[in-house]
């Protein structure tokens, strides 16, 4: 009686055995992933953590109560410290303040349409672009001109005879 050598030696509770290149394609597959995320995980918390750092609203004194006076427009300054990207900075902005009656509006001095300042027109009561000629009225609605919408207010409130605006950094 012949029996098979190759038949005997396996059996179905055997696995099969992996070869040895495929262990080794494997194992420097795993070196490869981990070497690159030791590589690049770093770089990219690096890169994205400005990123996806969350913008903070700030309350800012702007102005005294008394020095904007009733239906008045007033162009001001103001410096603001903020983090950009990995440092701190002191930024300087302006803003546009108008009172009507009780009520104080603040305008971003920005154009909608592609970011020139625009300028107040004190005898016209308007806005006006230099860039392409986009007009608003006072109350910083288009008037003419390739603006797509109105100028960008910000929250503001008159506390401890100060007006303050809600700025986002």
């Amino acid at each position: 009686m012949k029996t098979n050598r190759k038949q005997a030696n396996n059996t179905a509770s055997d696995p099969p055995k992996p070869a040895r290149r495929t262990v080794l394609g494997w194992l420097v597959a795993a070196i490869n992933l981990v070497v690159g995320a030791v590589v690049v995980g770093p770089v990219l918390g690096f890169i994205g953590s400005p990123v996806m750092r969350r913008s903070k609203s700030n309350w800012v004194p702007i102005l005294d109560d008394a020095e904007l006076g009733p239906g008045q427009t007033r162009e001001t300054s103001y410096i603001l410290r903020i983090r950009d990207g990995f440092a701190v900075v002191d930024r300087k902005y302006t803003v546009f303040l108008k009172r009507s009656g009780e009520d104080v509006v603040a305008f971003d001095p920005t154009c909608t349409h592609l970011g020139c300042r625009v300028t107040w027109v004190e005898g016209k009561e308007r806005y006006l672009c230099p860039c392409h000629g986009g007009v608003f009225d006072a109350d910083g609605n288009v008037v003419s001109g390739p603006p797509p919408k109105p100028l960008i207010t910000y929250p503001v409130k008159v506390e401890d005879g100060k007006i303050w605006i809600q700025k986002k950094v």
